[in-house]
């Protein structure tokens, strides 16, 4: 007589795991096991009390609740400046472009551009009040020049500057060709350069930090940024009473364009994090952002609002994912908070030459945008120029510390206000899954003993609730 053998087969341990409680994006806190609350790939969500939701958003500028006319067909690449002009008796913000064939400048409540022949375009500018009278002081190819109501009138066209700042009425200025040196202009004359000991003249340095790049002024002092380090000059109207001091060494190329006021501090971008400085000492504020950083830094642009640093630049690393098929200019924008040092990413947008209108600090974040016909602004709509976003979250590879454990994720648990599409790599294959906002759980049977999740959205009122994902361990 034969009998049947029953064999008794392990029940699985089954799980149900929080897939993040979505604190932010760190690229030193990413886990091999959930909940992944940190990541280092999201791109145009923000993280709200855990929760991802909208990003900010990009539009047309509006002065006054009027946007601002189109910039004039046919100029080529632009340079955006900002200065002040009085008009009907007010001071107002001007807007002025550079191009190749001159300037277009438009102030706060004006219809049209107004044009100004120039030869070349100019890189840099800053404003100068000069006997009661408005300056946007601006340089490039043919040398410097001032911007005084509707004349652009000569200062010195054989000087190119590279970077400048006014301080105690003087201007403090990075040239062309000579980077061990600091150039400066008679107090209260930005219009002579002589170099004499109670007029013009210029500083050298003995070049242990690298060519001087940028120069700003700061709490009463000037900070002069090298390559590789700053110098605090004590810098009065007295030449004789000028004083260099080194105050920072730094191991990694500091990002010049980076460089900005931010309240107490001077923020800037570096090869290895982002920094802030107090005019005495330098504090690493975020590591968060290295690899980003490095994985390829340019056309940056910098600028404070709001308690937040925001940085622009190209980053042309592979980030495709499948959603960003296109090479962007200033395809990163990535917005530090100060007060609770988290990081916000928009990618696959264009925005550069950014500029505060506005109390200084609190004001409007403007710049330019090669996909709008006028200048734009950063606003709360979710918005990419009345588009929404394709908006992108990652968790790192998930083993739920058991590497050689086979897992099987067999479905999820959500929450949210519009759809949204969830995935999972694993295996080498990829399986996506519509969340539906009308329902709360999704069948999945997905195994592998390592996963990839990821979060996939072109909603316009995003509020996503951490999903649970219910998972067995097979034994």
């Amino acid at each position: 007589m034969f009998y049947d053998k029953n064999y008794a087969l392990a029940k699985p341990e089954r799980k149900r795991v929080a897939l993040s409680g979505f604190k932010g994006y760190d690229e030193t806190k990413v886990s091999r096991n959930l909940p992944c609350d940190y990541v280092d790939c999201v791109y145009n969500f923000k993280f709200k009390n855990g929760r991802l939701v909208n990003p900010y958003g990009i539009s047309a500028l509006e002065f006054d609740g009027e946007v601002i006319p189109p910039i004039p067909d046919g100029l080529g690449k632009c340079k955006l400046f900002l200065t002040t002009s009085e008009k009907d008796g007010k001071l107002k913000s001007r807007l002025v472009l550079s191009h190749e064939g001159g300037l277009e400048y438009l102030t706060a409540g004006e219809k049209e551009w107004n044009h100004i022949d120039a030869q070349g375009a100019f890189d840099v500018g800053v404003n100068y009040l000069y006997k009661d009278a408005d300056l946007l002081l601006l340089s490039g190819e043919s040398g410097l020049k001032a911007l005084s109501g509707d004349k652009l009138i000569d200062i010195k066209n054989d000087m190119r500057i590279l970077d400048m700042c006014a301080h105690y009425e003087r201007i403090y200025a990075v040239v062309e060709g000579v980077r061990n040196s600091l150039w400066f202009s008679d107090d209260f004359d930005p219009f002579n350069w002589n170099v004499s000991l109670d007029e013009g003249g210029y500083i050298e340095f003995d070049g242990s930090l690298g060519g001087v790049n940028a120069v700003r002024s700061f709490d009463n002092y000037l900070y002069v940024f090298c390559d590789f380090g700053i110098y605090r000059l004590t810098a009065y109207a007295d030449q004789t009473q000028f004083n260099m001091k080194k105050v920072y060494a730094s191991g990694g190329r500091i990002f010049a364009n980076s460089i900005t006021e931010c309240g107490e501090y001077v923020a800037f971008a570096g090869e290895d994090g982002i920094y802030l400085f107090d005019g005495y000492g330098v504090s690493r504020y975020s590591v968060k952002t290295n690899d980003l950083l490095q994985g390829g830094f340019k056309d940056v642009s910098a600028c404070y609002a709001h308690h937040k640093y925001i940085l622009s630049f190209t980053n042309d690393a592979d980030c495709d994912y499948g959603i960003f098929s296109r090479q962007r200019d200033n395809n990163v924008v990535m917005m530090f908070d100060l007060t609770d040092k988290s990081v916000d990413f928009m990618r696959g947008v264009s925005l550069f030459d950014l500029n505060t209108v506005g109390a200084y600090g609190e004001g409007k974040i403007i710049g330019l945008s090669a996909d709008c016909s006028s200048p734009v602004q950063l606003d709360d709509s979710g918005l990419y120029l009345g588009m929404p976003y394709q908006k992108y979250w990652q968790s790192g590879e998930i083993d739920f510390d058991r590497p050689a454990t086979l897992k099987v994720v067999r479905g999820v648990e959500y929450s949210a206000d519009s759809q949204y599409v969830f995935g999972i790599v694993a295996g080498g294959e990829r399986r996506e899954f519509i969340i539906s906002p009308t329902e709360n759980r999704q069948s999945i049977y997905v195994k592998s003993d390592k996963f990839i999740f990821y979060i996939r959205s072109d909603g316009v009122n995003e509020n996503i609730r951490p999903p649970i994902l219910e998972v067995d361990f097979l034994k």
